[in-house]
């Protein structure tokens, strides 16, 4: 049944109803806002004025055509956009005699009321600026893989840190100062976008030829730890010092004092024994800083050592518990809670051969460790200047770093989780971007394997920058975010390769272990040769399976099953 239209008496009379309809064309952007304007300037909602059984479809259309619609654009546009955003109504020979009447006797455009020139010059506006934003938004997800650029602007303390040393290592020292900065922070969390709380920890390895200037984040190690973990860690030894002393004088007392074993910070041995024992006297919710000038200090060479070192590491990323068994003063075994920053350099044959291997690509560790290149230069061999900032910048520096270093101290054994809306919803839009990008294509399943860990690069540091802060800025969020893409595209740049071939073994490996039924086939069969997505997607829900057929298209695509057309329309390739 057809709505009650009450027809206008000058068009009810079929023989006098000019039912045609121009030759269809695609409405443009600005003239399907001025419609949605003009439904506006007649106290109209525009996703109501197709309603059917609400609304009187013909009087709303004949009021916004009366208040001067006809004036803005041709009848094919007025068409092309009454046909869009009218749909059930565009298909009644009503509302084509409706525009036709308009258009055969009120379409002069010698005048415009002042509020169809407003209408007209916003709708011109407002659709510039969309077709700007979407131009932007393409160039984005159609850009190559172009190292992404740093943010303008950046937290205070950062842009402190970094501006002390020649601006050519600007970016390499940004992302090394992260595991150093969250161990001033060991005791804050966040919640990720999974709701798993995770803490600040961070690994970074900074990869370079020898006099590239990688010793710089050696440099800035030392200027952020002198007077926090450093200061913290002399304080420890002299207490094992003067407990010494009294052992000493004691030595066959029966008050004679337990030997004290320091709660230290920092690390710089490989010794399993040796880490989970400063793990142990660390406190609850600690954190521990190592720090390697050269990897080889790390790995040793020797696969065994490193192996079993690198099962400590991954835990001390994660957070995870380890039980451990040792021989000390009591015999004892207990649970430790790892929980590690560390920072590495070394030279591109020692990063690649000893630290970034298969084996430990597969494993995971490398993949939770943000690779960083010291930028190619023409060689010099003079060291790196120092020393930039004024002597009131270093002293801001340095308060900064004391004051989240004592906030982290005042919150004892206890940890404060911190909310942080606007990077968890950063984070998640990038996620997006990633995923369109996949189901168009432009990333290969390694790139998209690869940024898996990004997300928590970017959470983890946000983390002592919102401490510090106490809330997050547009600064903190930019620059958490350029540290995530910048870590896949390195980690897309050094072994997007490999793991891409460990993704294909994986996956002939599988193929060679399934069933070989066929259930997504059948379904192919039943749409027509030339078919959409939202086609597909409702014959799978038809039939109980998930809607999501991304994925599968794709692979459709890559077997040479189907081929896309446009976006959204496929075609099915005939089999021989």
């Amino acid at each position: 049944m057809k709505e009650n239209t009450n027809s206008n008496p000058d068009c009810k009379q079929e023989e006098e109803r000019n039912l045609s309809v121009p030759v269809s064309e695609k409405a443009q952007k600005e003239n399907l806002i001025a419609f949605d304007l003009c439904v506006e300037e007649a106290g109209l909602t525009p996703k109501q004025m197709d309603v059917w059984g609400e609304n009187n479809w013909h009087n709303n259309l004949m009021a916004v055509l009366s208040i001067g619609f006809p004036k803005l654009m041709s009848r094919e546009q007025a068409f092309a956009v009454v046909t869009e955003k009218l749909p059930d109504y565009a298909q009644d020979d009503d509302c084509k005699a409706l525009v036709n009447h308009f258009y055969d006797n009120y379409n002069s455009t010698m005048f415009l009321s002042p509020a169809m020139r407003e209408i007209n010059a916003k709708a011109q506006r407002l659709a510039r600026n969309e077709q700007e934003r979407e131009d932007d938004e393409m160039a984005v997800l159609l850009q190559g893989w172009d190292a992404p650029v740093l943010p303008e602007r950046i937290p205070r303390l950062m842009d402190l840190l970094v501006s002390n040393y020649d601006k050519r290592f600007r970016e390499m020292l940004l992302l090394s100062a992260l595991p150093v900065l969250s161990a001033h922070a060991s005791h804050f969390r966040a919640r990720y976008l999974n709701g798993q709380i995770i803490g600040p920890q961070t690994y970074v390895s900074v990869i370079g030829g020898s006099g590239s200037g990688k010793g710089c984040c050696t440099a800035l190690y030392k200027d952020m730890i002198e007077n926090t973990l450093a200061a913290h860690d002399a304080e420890e030894w002299e207490k094992v010092k003067k407990n010494q002393e009294e052992r000493d004088m004691k030595a066959n007392a029966k008050d004679r004092p337990q030997k004290y074993h320091p709660k230290l910070r920092l690390f710089e041995t490989t010794s399993k024994s040796s880490i989970l024992e400063l793990q142990t006297n660390l406190g609850k919710n600690g954190m521990l800083l190592g720090q390697f000038s050269e990897v080889d200090g790390l790995s040793k060479a020797t696969r065994t050592d490193y192996s079993d070192i690198s099962v400590l590491l991954r835990k001390g990323w994660d957070m995870d518990m380890h039980r451990q068994y040792y021989m000390s003063e009591s015999t004892c075994n207990t649970f430790v809670q790892m929980s590690i920053s560390l920072l590495m350099a070394g030279t591109v044959r020692a990063m690649l051969e000893r630290m970034f291997t298969d084996e430990n690509r597969e494993g995971g560790l490398m993949q939770r460790c943000i690779p960083v290149l010291v930028p190619l230069q023409k060689r010099t061999f003079r060291p790196p200047r120092q020393n930039f900032l004024k002597v009131e910048e270093m002293a801001e520096r340095d308060r900064m770093l004391m004051s989240l270093y004592q906030k982290d101290v005042e919150l004892g054994d206890d940890v404060k989780v911190l909310g942080l809306p606007k990077t968890t919803k950063a984070i998640g839009q990038w996620f997006d971007e990633l995923e369109y990008r996949y189901n168009e294509g432009m990333l290969t399943e390694a790139e998209a394997d690869l940024s898996h860990r990004c997300g928590e690069f970017i959470m983890r540091a946000a983390i002592p920058l919102v401490a510090l802060e106490g809330r997050e800025t547009r600064e903190i969020v930019d620059f958490c975010m350029w540290v995530g893409r910048y870590a896949h595209y390195t980690m897309c740049r050094l072994y997007g390769k490999s793991t891409q071939m460990n993704i294909d073994e994986a996956a002939q490996m599988l193929n060679g272990c399934q069933d070989k039924r066929k259930t997504n086939e059948p379904l192919m069969n039943l749409l027509n040769d030339t078919f959409t997505l939202k086609q597909i997607k409702d014959l799978r829900e038809r039939n109980g399976l998930h809607a999501n057929v991304r994925p599968l298209l794709t692979s459709y695509i890559k077997k040479g099953k189907i081929m896309r057309l446009a976006r959204g329309i496929y075609r099915k390739i005939p089999q021989k």
